[in-house]
């Protein structure tokens, strides 16, 4: 095989939202078909109107997943690892879609979580920062004071109060990262981050809002966190809440109200559907997805405005 082949099995249009999942959001006529069609509208006024397209076609990027190591070859492990967790969660999907599970049931959240988390990180949104923190941190200790090699002269930092050693021996390693180390520290973040998301996930109080008719929709950035008075926060914030939704008739609310019951389904409320399709619109990164009407959808959120 040749360095730079693709293995068989393994694709070089790697999904950041997986197709399986995207299939509950095709339109109704080819949601039965291999490849189903799925309405995108993007945030970009140059990409023009609403267009019909194969899941095939949403949400994918080369080789996302699958990083040049220093030798010259692609490390497809992360790749494989996301494969195998579609695959099983692909299979209690219909469930979580369309049914009404044990919200409690401990492996099943566990499954869910760690989904959720890899959503969360797998994004290319979150690549893109790995680089601009690069950058930034680049711009920040270039100004510090150096030694005659060139090395920061920085013996220790503080954080927190706390002081900690601060070893600048890989500093011109670091410095002059390409494309290449951007990419492997990505998929490693990926790998690292997702159990802890999961952990803080866990913790939460879970509930499914459900609706009786197809009305929710989705994007190419689903999991979206809230918080109502921080500005700056994270999983880990007291009072952040994340939405995912499941599917057009199924979004998973986690938030911190423990004073309430928790693994409920909630009803929808009427006219509230377009409150939660406009905060999931609001999370994407360019465009929303659905196999509703678009006008329909835009024309419900808008009614908003005029509610309010």
């Amino acid at each position: 095989m040749r360095r730079n082949s693709t293995p068989r099995g393994r694709s070089k249009h790697q999904h950041w939202v997986p197709q399986f999942y995207l299939r509950y959001f095709a339109t109704a006529a080819s949601r039965s078909e291999e490849y189903p069609q799925v309405w995108i509208f993007s945030t970009e006024p140059d990409d023009g109107d609403e267009k019909l397209t194969s899941v095939r076609n949403v949400c994918g990027k080369r080789f996302l997943y699958s990083p040049v190591q220093p030798g010259g070859e692609r490390d497809w492990s992360l790749d494989e690892r996301l494969d195998s967790l579609e695959s099983a969660l692909g299979m209690v999907w219909p469930a979580l879609a369309e049914g009404f599970v044990n919200l409690a049931d401990q492996p099943l959240r566990q499954g869910i979580a760690l989904f959720t988390a890899v959503m969360y990180l797998r994004n290319p949104e979150v690549r893109s920062e790995v680089e601009q923190i690069h950058r930034k941190l680049v711009l920040l200790y270039e100004a510090a004071p150096r030694l005659p090699d060139g090395t920061l002269n920085i013996g220790s930092i503080e954080i927190s109060g706390q002081v900690h050693r601060f070893d600048s021996s890989g500093w011109h390693e670091y410095r002059s990262w390409t494309k290449n180390e951007h990419d492997r520290f990505f998929a490693q973040l990926v790998r690292s981050e997702a159990t802890r998301i999961a952990d803080h996930l866990l913790r939460k109080r879970w509930s499914v809002v459900f609706a009786n008719e197809e009305t929710f929709i989705t994007t190419d950035k689903p999991v979206a966190m809230h918080h109502q008075s921080k500005e700056r926060y994270g999983f880990g914030t007291e009072g952040t809440m994340i939405t995912f939704p499941l599917s057009p008739t199924r979004m998973l609310v986690l938030d911190d109200m423990h004073n309430e019951p928790a693994n409920q389904y909630y009803p929808l409320q009427d006219g509230s559907g377009a409150s939660f399709n406009f905060t999931t619109w609001r999370n994407a990164s360019r465009f929303l997805i659905t196999g509703r009407p678009v006008p329909v959808v835009l024309e419900e959120m808008l009614a908003l405005e005029t509610v309010t």
